[in-house]
């Protein structure tokens, strides 16, 4: 798997998100602990430490990706999903795939943003194994798109 996922319009808008949402929540935590899961080329990682976020914790499934992070200066593992993370968190970051199935797509870009058939699967595999891995009082930052379908939300709040 050599393909990284480059910033596109779904990346720079969770960035304009964190932008506005993180600084509010240093204040109330200075000490927050985010995790961002699926890092691929760093750019929602650079934002964080622009905020000045001092516990940032990253990981993707793609190995290119996580060394492109480490080369960054980041703590990034290898982990499909959170198969490797054993700690909670004050805020976890996704931008997963989350575009249901298209056949005509190149296969080497759908894992970058192919969700499942539905477009949800990897989304509803997050959302249940994220409950584990959040703090009582945590966020989550997930992008999802009108084209996905079936999403189970697990009793959190959306905003």
């Amino acid at each position: 798997m050599n393909f990284i996922y480059e910033p596109a319009e779904d990346s720079y808008l969770m960035s304009k998100v964190l932008e506005n949402k993180i600084p509010k929540l240093l204040k109330q935590n200075s000490e927050l602990k985010v995790l961002e899961i699926g890092c691929g080329s760093g750019i929602q990682l650079q934002t964080l430490k622009k905020l000045k976020v001092k516990n940032i914790f990253s990981c993707d499934i793609n190995s290119n990706a996580v060394i492109h992070c480490k080369k960054l200066g980041f703590n990034c593992v290898k982990s499909n999903l959170f198969s490797e993370i054993k700690i909670k968190f004050d805020i976890i970051i996704f931008n997963p795939p989350y575009l249901p199935e298209n056949k005509d797509e190149p296969k080497d870009s759908r894992i970058a943003t192919t969700g499942g058939k539905q477009g949800s699967e990897i989304i509803n595999k997050f959302l249940k194994q994220a409950k584990n891995h959040l703090n009582s009082d945590g966020k989550i930052f997930l992008l999802t798109s009108s084209l996905t379908k079936k999403i189970n939300w697990q009793n959190f709040k959306k905003r």
